[in-house]
Order: structure tokens, then sequence, then C-alpha cells
């Protein structure tokens, strides 16, 4: 399944942008491990409460996580569909996810867009080229509106 993108209202991203990087300074560099023992270096701020009552918090959470210049995500499959919300834009920095065996997309950043992808689907960050990258990451994903204008990737 290739990658599809929509357009959803990001109300007031300067504003919750300075917030959100103002409550992340000083958080230390998430670094799950690759299976090489590599690690990803990136800061991520979870919100576990967001979870209806009896929902284990892998089935359901919301992430916003902060790239700064150089960060990076390892490829990698997930187990769970998500959406992810871009919340800066950039030509250079984006996601990169397999369309097909032959195949991989690069989604360019753009605030305001979501972006859905086959979780079995090899995907990654590059290194990024912008002094700070932010995304909002859920499980699951959100709805799409019903007026989003909804496309393929690439």
């Amino acid at each position: 399944m290739p990658p599809t993108t929509d357009r959803v209202d990001v109300p007031a991203a300067h504003t919750l942008l300075g917030e959100v990087a103002a409550a992340m300074t000083g958080l230390p560099p998430s670094a799950p491990a690759d299976l090489d023992g590599a690690r990803s270096r990136h800061t991520e701020l979870v919100v576990g409460d967001a979870a209806p009552a009896g929902t284990r918090r892998d089935d359901y959470y919301v992430q916003v996580s902060r790239y700064d210049r150089g960060d990076y995500v390892l490829p990698h499959r997930d187990s769970l569909r998500q959406g992810l919300y871009m919340l800066t834009t950039s030509d250079r920095d984006g996601l990169n996810a397999q369309h097909d065996e032959a195949t991989v997309v690069f989604v360019p950043d753009r605030a305001g867009t979501r972006v859905e992808h086959d979780p079995r689907a090899w995907h990654w960050v590059a290194p990024v080229a912008a002094e700070e990258r932010f995304t909002l990451v859920t499980i699951p994903p959100l709805p799409p509106r019903a007026d989003a204008a909804r496309r393929e990737a690439g």
C-alpha cells in the first residue's frame, strides 16, 4: 500500500510548536535500539493519558517528536497502524516509506499534512537538515476529515 496524505487543520501551529518546544527543552534524546544496536536520535513527548480508560497504552497514544539538525530514525517496521502529522515544512526533510518491493517514496514535510502507510512497510527519517523538525503520531490514526483531499504520496 503506498503512503497516502491529506491536509489537516493545524490551528495556531506556530504558537503550539513554541509551547511544545519549550516543554521538550531539557528532555534527553529518545534512543530506541534497532536490531544492530544502533540508536535513532530524536526527542519524544508521549501523552499517555490520552487513551480511553481500559485501553493499553501501546494501542492508543499520542507522541510529539522533536528532531534537531542531524537527528534521524533508522529504517524499521511497525506492528500497528498510525497517523503521522507533519507540523513543520521542509523540502529536504520528511518521511521515506516503502511503496512496494522496489520503490521507496519520499514524503516531504508540509505542516498540516497527515500521512498513513502500511505499518509493515519499511520507513525511516533521514538525518534532519533543518534546525528543527516536529511531528505528531497517533495510534490509532485519527480519521481524516470528510472534506480533506486524499491523494497518493509520490
